[in-house]
C-alpha cells in the first residue's frame, strides 16, 4: 500500500488517513448504540486482535510476530502501551456511560496539545514561529471548546493524557507499528475474552449470546468493530514513527472536525457558537501549521 512511498510520505498519509477513518467511525458505532458500551468496548479490542493477528499471518509475516521483540525494553514498552490504551478506551467509556458526552469529546481535543508538548520535552521537538502560532491559536481554541464543560474535566484530561503517553511510549520502541499493535492488542485480548465470557454466563445469566444480541446484525457488528478498531490504530502508529509529534498532533484535528461535520449534518447535533470559534480556531491553526507560500522568485 505504500511501498513506494518516502518514510516522510508514508507518515504523512497514515498521519492523514488515521484520524479521517476515527472522523468517519461515528456513522458505524451509531448503528450500535442498541448494545452496553462496556460489551461494544469488549468486543472492539478481542476482534480486533483476532482481525490484526490474522491479516498478520495472511500477509505471510506470522513467523516474524515474536521475533519482533527483541529485547525487555520493548516487551515492557509493549505491556505499557497496552496498559495505557486500555485506560484510555476504560475512561471513555465511563465518560460516555456517566453522560459526559461532552467530556469526553473534549479529552481528544487537548490530546494534541498534550502530545505537541510531550514531543517537545521527550524527544526534543522544535517549533518554528509558523508553528508555535499555531499552537497558540488552537490552544486558544480547545480553551473555547472548555467553556462547554461544567467544573473540573478529569476524564477529559485522563483520556487526554492517557493517549498522548500512549504515543511518546509507542515511538520510543523500535520496533514495526504492525508487528507491536498485533502483540499489544494480543496482550488485551484475554481480559476482553475473560469479561464477554463473564457477562455471557453471570450478567446475562447463560441466556444471553456472546456475539450482543445473538442476531446476525450483532454478530457482523461485533465483528466489524474490530476493524473499525484496529486500522486506524495501526495507521495512528505508522504516522508517529515517521513524523514529529508537534505534526501528527495538529493533523489529529482532523478527527474532531470530521466528527463535528458528521454529527451536524447526519445527525441533527447542534453547532453552537462555542463550536464555530473553536473550530475556527483550530482550523487555523492548521493553515498556520501546513500551509506554505510558494518561493518569490527572484528577478533576473
Amino acid at each position: 500500500m505504500f511501498s513506494n512511498l518516502s518514510p516522510r510520505q508514508m507518515g504523512y498519509s497514515a498521519a492523514i488517513a488515521s484520524p479521517a477513518l476515527w472522523g468517519f467511525a461515528p456513522i458505524f458505532f451509531h448503528f450500535l448504540t442498541a448494545f452496553a458500551l462496556d460489551e461494544i468496548l469488549a468486543h472492539r479490542a478481542l476482534w480486533a486482535a483476532v482481525f490484526m493477528t490474522g491479516l498478520y499471518f495472511l500477509l505471510g509475516e506470522g513467523g516474524k510476530l515474536f521475533t519482533a521483540i527483541q529485547s525487555r525494553k520493548q516487551l515492557l514498552g509493549l505491556m505499557v502501551g497496552a496498559c495505557l490504551v486500555t485506560t484510555n478506551w476504560t475512561a471513555y467509556l465511563v465518560a460516555v456511560g456517566s453522560g459526559h458526552i461532552i467530556e469526553s469529546a473534549f479529552g481528544y481535543f487537548i490530546y494534541p496539545l498534550m502530545a505537541i508538548a510531550l514531543g517537545m520535552v521527550v524527544f526534543r521537538e522544535k517549533l518554528d514561529r509558523r508553528g508555535w502560532l499555531a499552537l497558540l491559536v488552537a490552544s486558544f481554541g480547545v480553551l473555547v471548546k472548555a467553556t462547554q464543560l461544567d467544573g473540573m474535566p478529569y476524564l477529559a484530561l485522563l483520556i487526554g493524557a492517557s493517549f498522548a503517553v500512549y504515543a511518546v511510549v509507542r515511538k520510543q520502541i523500535n520496533i514495526d507499528a504492525f508487528a507491536g499493535m498485533v502483540l499489544e492488542l494480543l496482550m488485551i485480548a484475554p481480559i476482553m475474552l475473560a469479561y464477554l465470557i463473564y457477562l455471557t454466563f453471570v450478567t446475562k445469566s447463560g441466556q444471553g449470546s456472546f456475539f450482543l444480541d445473538g442476531s446476525s446484525y450483532g454478530l457482523i457488528m461485533a465483528l466489524a468493530s474490530g476493524v473499525v478498531t484496529s486500522v486506524p490504530l495501526v495507521l495512528f502508529h505508522v504516522g508517529n514513527r515517521y513524523l514529529h509529534l508537534n505534526i501528527t498532533g495538529f493533523l489529529f484535528y482532523i478527527n474532531p472536525s470530521l466528527q463535528l461535520i458528521i454529527g451536524v449534518l447526519l445527525f441533527g447535533e447542534a453547532f453552537v457558537w462555542q463550536d464555530m470559534l473553536a473550530f475556527g480556531c483550530i482550523w487555523t491553526a492548521l493553515l498556520f501549521q501546513f500551509a506554505r507560500l510558494p518561493k518569490r522568485k527572484h528577478p533576473l
